[in-house]
């Protein structure tokens, strides 16, 4: 019963309700406006939180993230065209089957890579020689930046730092890193091995880039691309929601749209050292893909998991528990409708293809639980 002309004030914009992802899934199709501005690109997110979904989005929106981050990278000294290198978890077109995915994967995606002046490093099967030969690609490619999953990078700058070798040899002017959460730790880490700041992009394919880290020290939102708010369920909670509108997806608009991620409340008043105008968001919580070890020794990033199951049909939630270095145990909420014995035998029959033989269990569950904090993980290790 609302029509635009009854939302005029922030007031008024607040009485909208919190759009949720159940719901996007739910009523994905009447998201789509039937004035389309430009072509739509349709993506299927990462399920970070365990629960992928389709999203579309214009290419006006696709270039304004474009722009967002090279606000920030600028100041870096960072602009558009430099070497890049990007430390992807997964080839996303890995599981795109047919001609489709043999076009994206040897045509598309390669040109793509040469238009951007970037090259693309896979971190979700990594093993100590292939860390050796990641350092000697970025000695011989001499990357302006670089920037991937905190994790995975993390993971090699302690290989280079074990090793003795000299991360600031390599010239990078700046680490990006994104898709998990940053810990302090990862950051004195980063900063220490390649002698160069670190900078945290956070978004996701719903909301584009909504904050990132400038100069200054503080991870800023981008409130003239998206409206950051953080509800708390009680005044006394430390911690609320991440809700987002995003401002120039008119083509699939989500307004108010829960993230599912946590955050202090926004600092609205504060002095930043470069005169910047926006918002600042002191912490995000969540977003933990998590790593896990083999009996090989190889590290396999969470997001390797994300990319496989998404893929398959009929699973709406998920969590990757390893019982044992060789074990793995697959919880899904599943549609029946949907889902078939054929999905599980792909998964392992994927994964002893790329980890050696492990036994794999998928078993359907009404719900998955989130930790005693109130997080969900999309990854789990019972391994100390």
């Amino acid at each position: 019963g609302l029509s635009p002309q009854d939302i005029r004030t922030w007031e008024d914009f607040k009485k909208l309700p919190i759009l949720t992802k159940a719901e996007v899934r739910e009523y994905n199709q009447q998201f789509l406006s039937e004035k389309q501005r430009t072509p739509l690109r349709k993506y299927k997110t990462s399920g970070s939180t365990g629960t992928p979904q389709k999203v579309f989005t214009s290419e006006i929106s696709i270039a304004s993230e474009y722009a967002v981050r090279f606000r920030a990278l600028n100041y870096y000294g960072v602009n558009i065209g430099d070497r890049f290198v990007q430390f992807l978890g997964a080839d996303r077109y890995s599981h795109t089957p047919g001609w489709r995915g043999f076009i994206d994967k040897r045509l598309y995606q390669p040109f793509k890579n040469s238009i951007f002046n970037r090259y693309i490093l896979p971190v979700n099967n990594i093993s100590e020689e292939d860390l050796e030969r990641q350092w000697e690609f970025l000695q011989g490619y001499k990357p302006t930046y670089i920037g991937g999953f905190s994790s995975a990078l993390h993971h090699l700058a302690r290989f280079i730092d074990d090793r003795g070798y000299d991360g600031g040899s390599l010239g990078i002017k700046l680490v990006t890193v994104g898709g998990e959460k940053l810990f302090d730790f990862q950051n004195e880490t980063l900063e220490r091995v390649f002698k160069c700041p670190v900078a945290d992009i956070y978004g996701s394919f719903e909301i584009g880039i909504a904050a990132c880290t400038y100069p200054c020290g503080a991870l800023h939102t981008n409130d003239d691309f998206v409206i950051m708010e953080v509800i708390k369920a009680s005044p006394e909670d430390e911690y609320g929601q991440i809700i987002a509108t995003r401002l120039d997806n008119w083509e699939f608009p989500l307004i108010r749209f829960n993230i599912e991620d946590l955050a202090p409340p926004l600092e609205t008043h504060h002095d930043c050292s470069l005169g910047l105008p926006f918002y600042k968001l002191d912490e995000i919580i969540g977003r933990q893909f998590g790593q896990i070890e083999l009996a090989n020794g190889r590290i396999v990033h969470g997001s390797y998991f994300t990319a496989l199951l998404k893929e398959i049909p009929g699973i709406r939630h998920y969590q990757v528990n390893q019982r044992e270095l060789d074990r793995f145990e697959i919880l899904a909420v599943i549609d029946e409708d949907k889902y078939s014995i054929e999905g599980a035998s792909k998964i392992k029959d994927r994964m002893n293809a790329l980890f050696g033989p492990v036994e794999v269990t998928v078993t359907p569950v009404p719900s998955i639980p989130s930790e005693a904090s109130g997080k969900f993980r999309v990854v789990r290790s019972d391994l100390a």
